[in-house]
């Protein structure tokens, strides 16, 4: 069933249709959210919640023509405000410009036939040189699949600026990569 459909039939108020939304969507919220956050107890409460709203809402839900994006986008943003409220009620400070960490772990950009330790290694260090934004919009695009409309709306920036994020992103990576093995060769 596909998602305007499925979106409509939660809006009528079908259980079976909120159930087929959650189950198709829940693990790969859960993957996302990890990226802002290890906090699982968080994670749960926040999904738990969006998921409720959803269902109690449902009458005054808009149209989607994709259901994950819209969850994305829910979720990003509820969890970010938990972060911030829980960091300011720790008296953490870590907050910059509004930015809460994106972290991305090295089994979630890893190609699956590449799995010796030493390209492993050289990936994370590569990822370590991006900002915390060009992780995000990098995994967004290549490890969730999304278009940049989608990039856009999930990280509340415009079309040109997901670009930059992404190419810049990929320079910088491709750079990183391309003297680690430079310096290897040259060992050898």
């Amino acid at each position: 069933m596909d998602d305007l459909t499925l979106w409509s039939k939660l809006k009528n108020g079908e259980q079976k249709a909120f159930k087929e939304i959650y189950d198709r969507h829940i693990r790969d919220l859960e993957n996302y959210c990890k990226k802002f956050t290890k906090d699982i107890e968080l994670i749960e409460d926040t999904l738990h919640d969006l998921f409720v709203q959803i269902w109690q809402r449902r009458d005054s839900l808009g149209n989607t023509d994709s259901i994950i994006k819209y969850l994305c986008v829910s979720a990003r943003r509820d969890l970010i405000k938990r972060i911030e409220k829980d960091m300011k009620t720790t008296s953490y400070t870590n907050v910059e410009n509004d930015e809460t960490e994106f972290s991305i772990s090295i089994e979630d950009i890893l190609i699956q036939e590449e799995t010796n330790s030493t390209n492993k290694a050289r990936l994370h260090t590569a990822f370590d040189q991006l900002s915390s934004r060009q992780r995000e919009a990098i995994y967004l695009k290549y490890y969730e699949e999304m278009n940049y409309e989608q990039i856009c709306e999930i990280m509340n920036i415009n079309y040109q600026s997901v670009r930059n994020l992404i190419s810049k992103g990929i320079l910088i990576l491709r750079d990183n990569i391309i003297s680690a093995l430079l310096l290897m060769m040259s060992i050898w």
